[in-house]
């Protein structure tokens, strides 16, 4: 991990029992970390409400602000809004075991964690399967010139298909039908 994921840690050994409160930034140099990931730009903020127990830590995480996506239907890059919100929690044990989803569990000699990977993660899940212009009120539009040469496309290839699928001993059949 890259030193400044670092700075998406949290050095909890230090705090005292209760509710406690950190907020992080996301930008392009977080998503620069990411290299394997569809998302390159973005602008959001993560705040996170942690309650601290004696066996346990308690993180609800809100991520909002937007990135950068790739129209399904023109191919032009807009800015689709985020919103995330979920619950982590974090056991303390003998030995580090699988994590999942929702649970991690840290051995007692841990001092931090870091949410990078999740945040990450989260911001990634949040994105819709179909992304396009005008979808959840935004107010921009496809590009009208690639729309059309779409358009044109297909409606091109779909001729050809046509020409080119027609078994000849249909041909007689149609005849048949305009006699």
């Amino acid at each position: 991990m890259s030193n400044y994921l670092n700075t998406y840690s949290i050095h909890f050994k230090g705090l005292g029992l209760g509710k406690h409160s950190f907020n992080f930034e996301v930008d392009k140099r977080f998503f620069d970390e990411f290299q394997e990931g569809e998302i390159r730009l973005g602008d959001l903020l993560v705040d996170v409400n942690l309650t601290k127990q004696s066996q346990m830590l308690d993180l609800n995480i809100c991520i909002k602000g937007s990135v950068e996506v790739v129209c399904d239907r023109c191919l032009e890059s807009f800015n689709l809004p985020i919103s995330y919100k979920g619950v982590l929690f974090v056991k303390f044990g003998g030995e580090k075991l699988e994590d999942n989803d929702e649970i991690i569990i840290l051995t007692n000699d841990d001092s931090e964690i870091n949410l990078a990977q999740y945040i990450y993660e989260s911001i990634s899940l949040s994105l819709p399967l179909q992304r396009y212009h005008g979808m959840n009120g935004l107010k921009e539009k496809c590009n009208k010139e690639m729309i059309e040469k779409l358009k044109n496309h297909l409606s091109t290839k779909l001729k050809k298909e046509e020409t080119e699928n027609i078994d000849p001993r249909w041909n007689k059949l149609k005849d048949i039908k305009l006699n």
